[in-house]
């Protein structure tokens, strides 16, 4: 192979790394943190699911989680797929929201 040869392979490489480093490589990392997260739901935990539903972890069987949904209590079945966030996480920093001071005026 010549030098040409070689050239004209390297705008193709170019965008096979972009692609990878772009593209790949952060929807592989995301995916692992996903299913890293589904799998150290416990029992507590509160939840949204896929469809947008809120619920708290009650129950697990195999792949399978019974969560309470508020406010009548009502139990639902879903996949650990089905679960999208965990709402109530240790490691995450939660910040509240700085109440507004009330308007002395309007009482």
């Amino acid at each position: 192979m010549s030098t040409q040869d070689l050239l004209s392979f390297l705008p193709l490489l170019a965008v096979f790394g972009f692609f990878y480093f772009f593209v790949i490589r952060p929807q592989n990392k995301q995916q692992k943190q996903i299913q890293s997260m589904r799998k150290n739901l416990k029992k507590g935990d509160k939840i949204v699911t896929i469809g947008g539903f809120l619920g708290r972890i009650v129950a697990f069987k195999d792949e399978t989680i019974t969560i309470e949904l508020r406010p009548d209590n009502v139990k639902v079945q879903i996949t650990r797929a089905a679960v999208a966030d965990v709402l109530n996480r240790d490691d995450a920093k939660t910040e509240q929201p700085a109440e507004l001071p009330e308007d002395k005026e309007t009482k």
